[in-house]
């Protein structure tokens, strides 16, 4: 069966998607900030290892590259990040937002880079990046959140630029949005059907649809 490399494994989302693709008798590697404190994850049942990685630590990033040294991944789903504070404009935590950045966009390029040929090697070739809609420039018209919808306009930015540069190795490199997922307060989508959506779109994830941004229902977003 496919091996998938799941990121922020510690709650919400990262948790369905190991829980999901472990019932179905993948190997799943879940990474968790914090191995010790994710007792949901380490409750799965099935093929499921889950081993320490912050996303800001590119010395835990190099070690699980070290790890999987020559072992194919079919999937790599990049889940981990920071959504909150939002601070309003004129109350910018600056240190905050270095942290954002290092979390949702330096974090999956050096994520991208380590594994790129452990990705080449398996089957599936693709890498899924949990994006959000926060990060579409043409559709924010409420402003706010600077921090957040820059981390993720710049990771649909870097994953145009993987879909491009990983094309001749065959890799498919995609952008996905949950929907407001039920993983905190007002969220209106449960988190099994945000996450079995995002896997319908990476199942479906051909060569030709690499470089997409989707939504968890399979509908395209602009850029």
């Amino acid at each position: 069966m496919p091996t998938i490399v799941i990121t922020g494994c510690d709650t919400g989302l990262g948790v369905e998607f190991a829980r999901q693709y472990a019932a179905e008798g993948h190997r799943v590697l879940a990474t968790c900030l914090n191995p010790d404190t994710a007792h949901d994850t380490r409750a799965i049942k099935g093929n499921v290892e889950v081993m320490k990685l912050d996303m800001t630590d590119h010395g835990d990033i190099a070690a699980l590259g070290r790890h999987l040294a020559g072992a194919p991944v079919d999937i790599l789903v990049s889940n981990a990040g920071i959504g909150r504070p939002h601070p309003p404009f004129g109350q910018t935590d600056y240190d905050n937002w270095r942290r954002i950045l290092e979390t949702n966009l330096i974090g999956p390029m050096k994520l991208a880079e380590t594994l790129v040929d452990n990705i080449a090697a398996g089957e599936l070739k693709i890498m899924a990046f949990v994006s959000s809609r926060m990060g579409s420039i043409a559709l924010n018209n409420s402003g706010g959140s600077y921090a957040y919808r820059s981390s993720k306009a710049g990771l649909n930015m870097m994953v145009k630029g993987l879909a491009v540069d990983l094309a001749p190795r065959q890799i498919s490199v995609i952008a996905l949005h949950p929907g407001w997922a039920a993983t905190e307060p007002g969220g209106r989508v449960p988190v099994a059907e945000s996450v079995s959506g995002m896997r319908g779109v990476i199942h479906r994830a051909g060569r030709h649809h690499t470089g997409i941004f989707q939504t968890y229902s399979d509908q395209p977003l602009p850029w």
